[in-house]
């Protein structure tokens, strides 16, 4: 990657470099989503996870009838049953983002994460969900962490955003536009 043979780039330089020179393909992790996916998810018994997520959908269709405090009352009946259950805390999260209470989705979403170890699908949606809050509340570096984050776990909106609002990423775009502007052009 380096021109000289004494110039080294750093992870983070590569992890930049791999979302603007490839942005259709997986990105590379850094050492905490290396460790979080080499964790072993939280094991629930069978028959309080079926309940779970019954519960759960229950909550969702509450959540489609437009009954957004029920289906907040039918989550925290779930993490109530098991405080370790990362998707009902995601869950949760979404629910509280669309009454914009970012505070409480916030405090969900970092428990999500918390108890989400291993469990790629949590992870995507849960630092998406809270790089999206953190953007909303002018949260710049926050938010790019976070959806970097949620990039590396493969979700796409978190991915396509990353890249995009990357200041790296912005200047590598505005400069091959410039160069191309300039082969078009003629111009040398």
């Amino acid at each position: 990657m380096a021109s000289t043979s004494d110039a080294t780039v750093s992870a983070k330089d590569a992890r930049i470099l791999d979302m603007v020179f490839n942005p259709e393909g997986t990105m590379l992790p850094d050492r905490e989503t290396e460790a979080m996916l080499n964790m072993e998810p939280v094991v629930i018994e069978p028959e309080l996870l079926k309940k779970l997520k019954s519960l759960e959908a229950e909550a969702v269709v509450l959540a489609e009838k437009d009954d957004i405090s029920g289906a907040i009352a039918k989550f925290t009946e779930v993490i109530t049953l098991c405080p370790t259950y990362a998707s009902g805390y995601n869950n949760r999260a979404q629910a509280y983002r669309i009454l914009d209470n970012e505070e409480a989705a916030l405090k969900d979403l970092d428990e999500a994460i918390k108890n989400g170890s291993g469990q790629t699908d949590i992870l995507k949606q849960a630092y998406t969900q809270r790089a999206i809050i953190k953007k909303k509340l002018g949260d710049k570096n926050g938010a790019q962490a976070d959806f970097e984050r949620g990039a590396r776990y493969g979700n796409p909106v978190a991915k396509a955003i990353s890249v995009q609002d990357n200041p790296i990423s912005q200047l590598c775009g505005a400069m091959v536009m410039e160069m191309l502007n300039k082969e078009i052009k003629g111009d040398k």
